[in-house]
């Protein structure tokens, strides 16, 4: 995948179950997190973890890019994928692979309670809102992040007007002042981007 001054080697599973492909909004935040769009938390030097990465292109790019650790998460049933694509571009040294079923997220190593080492400086999300799962992923959030420290970016494109709902009355009021970012390319289309705090 040429992302400009990144590239990435991407195994996808088209075959295996919706999450094991990669979406446009995914593509779309690893280009700009390849670009350093203005207004994106600088990832180099930084604890990061990618939320349903699926295949994990975006949390690939923070590798690349000199994060210190990069958690690539998904089901359990994924994480073999995660891990092929970790090898295949060199990233052992700092990115790791974990299964993070949501719901299960505050006993996770990478919660804040249990991270020893401090929580996580940011979060990565792409096209993971969707309306029968808002309730998981804002527990999930609110395990992982520490309030006004670690940033969330947030990668969506509107599926449904449930979706929308979800993304305006649920996520972003738990958010400190997030910022919007509309962010697009003539391969991929277009998508928003969010970047916050929880308050």
């Amino acid at each position: 995948v040429d992302l400009g001054s990144t590239t990435v080697i991407l195994e996808t599973w088209p075959n295996f179950r919706i999450g094991s492909c990669a979406w446009p909004s995914g593509f779309l935040l690893a280009k700009a997190l390849s670009e350093g769009l203005e207004g994106l938390p600088v990832v180099k030097d930084q604890q990061v973890a990618e939320l349903g990465a699926g295949p994990g292109l975006p949390g690939l790019v923070c590798g690349k890019l000199g994060a210190a650790s990069v958690s690539l998460t998904d089901y359990a049933e994924l994480v073999p994928l995660l891990r092929q694509n970790i090898k295949l571009n060199g990233l052992e040294g700092n990115c790791s692979a974990l299964a993070l079923d949501w719901p299960l997220a505050p006993q996770s190593s990478l919660a804040v309670a249990r991270r020893p080492g401090g929580p996580l400086d940011v979060v990565l999300a792409a096209d993971v809102v969707y309306f029968e799962e808002q309730d998981p992923l804002v527990d999930a959030l609110e395990a992982l992040m520490a309030p006004r420290q670690t940033v969330l970016v947030l990668a969506y494109r509107e599926r449904t007007s449930s979706d929308r709902f979800y993304l305006q009355e649920r996520i972003l009021p738990r958010l400190e002042a997030p910022q919007r970012i509309d962010y697009g390319s003539p391969e991929h289309g277009s998508c928003e981007i969010y970047i916050g705090c929880l308050r």
